[in-house]
């Protein structure tokens, strides 16, 4: 499918072996650039673990990506990426759960291993770009000099909350070519490409590092019996009604997989209503619980903010806040507070504001920039 004429440079795409990423590397390759396919290897394919790896991140992935690769007549290349993903994302994965925070590891993914480590790699190669099969656009602002993140003409598959923690410098290096197109448009052009196998896969779903056994499970074994941190279950008056194994089975806002014995209880009270997790204290291990009515808060405290833009957030901003990646997002304010933690109050308040997930401030389709749930505050 090469291209006659000058290229325009050349490009690493992150090959996934799924369509995205393969109709991103053929749209590049018809543009004029000069593409190469790199895989990402995340996990040792001769242990036991690599069963877990099989919503993305597979030897068959790989070998798909090979084959797209052949396809459109580009080099493949596969890096090896076990430490860094261990420790960069599956190490912070299990200890966010055992301090009681909600993590979301493929922001970190993104960040650490897809942008940071693919594109020193890409560089050694000599390229001039990198992309990804992402659903997000880049826009580049002249007067300011900055480059941030537009949200994708597909709502529906819109990415641009994953991509928050991208620097100026590797922003002004990344291009995602399915910013414009839906995903049927997708799937339609990876046909016509002649990529029939990768036309048809289903989107990755689960975190690809845990498998069907769920997370919890895949924390014990990492850590063992002596890292967790058991606890009481409480309702809001105070009353304890049960006891747990440990925080990290747990995040807000979630019913399902509390102990039936507990709902049981709660009923014997005369509380009607299913009880929600509402909040989780690492220190002693107590749960609270609280009727879904309960679990709304206006205010919270956010860390760890990368800024796209060069917005003044000394006083409050409005904006566009979303508190997880299918949260459709609320208008809310926003400004730097004491120790250069940011302080966002929204307009109205939201359901299960969960410390440890990532809110992403928007205005408009732009990421102003993104941080990280430190504390929910308290009505006043």
């Amino acid at each position: 499918m090469a291209t006659a004429g000058k290229l325009k440079g050349k490009v690493v795409v992150a090959m996934s072996g799924g369509v995205d990423s393969s109709v991103a590397a053929a749209l590049l390759q018809i543009q004029g650039y000069d593409v190469v396919g790199m895989s990402i290897q995340t996990f040792d394919a001769g242990k036991e673990e690599k069963d877990r790896f099989d919503s993305c991140c597979s030897i068959s992935d790989i070998n798909d990506a090979r084959r797209v690769c052949d396809t459109l007549g580009i080099p493949f290349y596969v890096i090896n990426a076990v430490d860094a993903f261990e420790h960069k994302v599956i190490d912070y994965f299990v200890g966010e759960y055992l301090q009681a925070r909600t993590p979301n590891p493929c922001v970190l993914c993104n960040n650490t291993i897809k942008f940071d480590y693919l594109m020193v790699r890409a560089l050694e190669l000599g390229a001039d770009f990198v992309a990804t099969g992402h659903y997000a656009k880049v826009m580049h602002d002249e007067e300011s000099g900055r480059y941030s993140v537009l949200a994708a003409l597909d709502e529906q598959k819109d990415q641009s909350y994953y991509l928050f923690g991208l620097s100026q410098e590797q922003l002004k290096r990344t291009l995602f070519p399915l910013g414009d197109l839906r995903k049927i448009q997708v799937r339609k052009l990876a046909q016509e490409f002649g990529l029939l196998r990768v036309s048809k896969k289903p989107d990755s779903q689960e975190i690809c590092f845990v498998g069907k056994e769920g997370y919890a499970k895949f924390i014990e074994k990492k850590v063992g019996p002596g890292a967790f941190v058991s606890g009481t279950f409480v309702l809001p008056n105070g009353d304890s009604v049960g006891q747990h194994r440990g925080v990290h089975e747990f995040t807000v806002g979630q019913r399902k997989g509390l102990p039936s014995e507990i709902q049981n209880r709660v009923n014997k009270l005369g509380i009607k209503g299913d009880l929600y997790i509402s909040s989780i204290d690492p220190n002693t291990g107590t749960v609270k619980l609280a009727l879904d009515k309960d679990l709304y808060r206006h205010r919270f405290l956010a860390q760890d903010f990368n800024w796209m833009s060069g917005a003044d957030f000394s006083r409050d901003r409005e904006v566009t806040a979303r508190i997880r990646s299918r949260h459709e997002g609320a208008k809310a304010t926003a400004r730097i507070y004491a120790g250069g933690r940011v302080l966002i109050h929204f307009a109205e308040a939201q359901r299960a504001i969960t410390p440890g997930q990532a809110v992403v401030l928007y205005e408009g389709e732009t990421v102003l920039g993104g941080g990280w749930i430190e504390q929910v505050l308290e009505e006043a």
